[in-house]
C-alpha cells in the first residue's frame, strides 16, 4: 500500500516573545507552524532556528545570521510587527 503526503504552506506567521538561549535574553521571534512539523521559530536577534522545540543545524554558508534575521523582520513587518 502507498502513502501519499501532501505538504502545505505553514500557517499564517506569528510573533512570540521568548527567552533566546543564544542571545541570552528576551527577543522577538517569528514562529509558523507546520501541519505536519511542529513550529519553526526564528529569533530577531541572532537568526537561530529552531524546529520542534530542537535547535536547527547550522548551515555552512556565509551570512547565514544575517540572511535568517532579514527573512524574519521581512516577513514580521508584512504582518505589522515593528522589530
Amino acid at each position: 500500500m502507498t502513502h501519499i503526503h501532501i505538504y502545505g504552506p505553514p500557517s499564517e506567521p506569528c510573533v512570540i516573545v521568548a527567552d533566546c538561549p543564544t542571545c541570552e535574553r528576551t527577543r522577538r521571534m517569528l514562529a509558523q507552524i507546520y501541519e505536519w512539523h511542529g513550529p519553526t521559530v526564528t529569533c530577531c536577534g541572532c537568526g537561530e532556528e529552531w524546529q520542534d522545540g530542537e535547535m536547527v543545524t547550522r548551515p555552512f554558508a556565509p551570512g547565514w545570521r544575517r540572511a535568517n534575521i532579514e527573512h524574519a523582520r521581512k516577513v514580521l513587518a508584512r504582518i505589522g510587527v515593528q522589530v
